[in-house]
């Protein structure tokens, strides 16, 4: 997956859609990961992102991260056989992504802000976060991942934790942000694998 990253990040490769006449063969090239089909999904949604984020409070940083996280969903659901092509652009799936993950953001600032003026019991809302959202079966898939790679995954997905708060509070072995990007990136393609993997098994 860090491959996949690296091209949709790269704007001087950024191309039109050309190569992608229709919802379908994009949808299609995503599932090959083909790197002009990233490039055209992040010139499509990247902008509409982008305005989300800034509507949900999040940072430059934030909302880049954003963007890479909810493109690495779209094409882990479809590499794994959870997101079936119904005729609609892959485009709009990215942005109900990015809608929820920037609401959940939204939500767990104000959490956290209301926390230091009262401590408050009761329940709290779980996030949702697209093809991380079923805890069973993500639990699951990582147990089959080494120590690190699951650490990894679960500080970011389940525990919600920002990469500056995972350096801070040296909750892995990495010292940078950047270098616990990099083997995150390393770890979710392994769990895109066995996501395909369990895929083919069930068929």
């Amino acid at each position: 997956m860090a491959r996949i990253l690296d091209l949709f990040l790269d704007r001087k490769t950024n191309r039109a859609c050309s190569g992608y006449p229709d919802n379908k063969s994009l949808f299609e090239a995503l599932g090959r990961e083909e790197s002009g089909a990233i490039q055209c999904l992040y010139s499509r949604t990247s902008g509409g992102v982008f305005n989300i984020g800034q509507a949900n409070g999040l940072t430059a940083d934030d909302i880049e991260e954003l963007i890479c996280d909810c493109i690495t969903v779209c094409v882990e659901k479809i590499r794994s056989g959870q997101y079936v092509f119904q005729g609609y652009n892959p485009a709009s799936f990215v942005l109900e992504v990015a809608k929820n993950k920037a609401k959940n953001y939204r939500r767990s600032q104000a959490r956290r802000q209301w926390s230091d003026l009262e401590k408050v019991e009761g329940e709290v809302e779980e996030p949702d976060f697209g093809s991380f959202s079923e805890t069973e079966l993500l639990n699951s898939m990582l147990d089959q991942l080494e120590d690190n790679c699951r650490n990894l995954i679960r500080l970011k997905y389940l525990d919600e934790l920002r990469d500056k708060e995972v350096i801070d509070q040296k909750l892995t072995q990495y010292t940078t942000v950047d270098a616990l990007k990099n083997h995150r990136s390393k770890c979710l393609k392994k769990l895109v694998e066995i996501a395909a993997a369990m895929s083919n098994d069930q068929k």
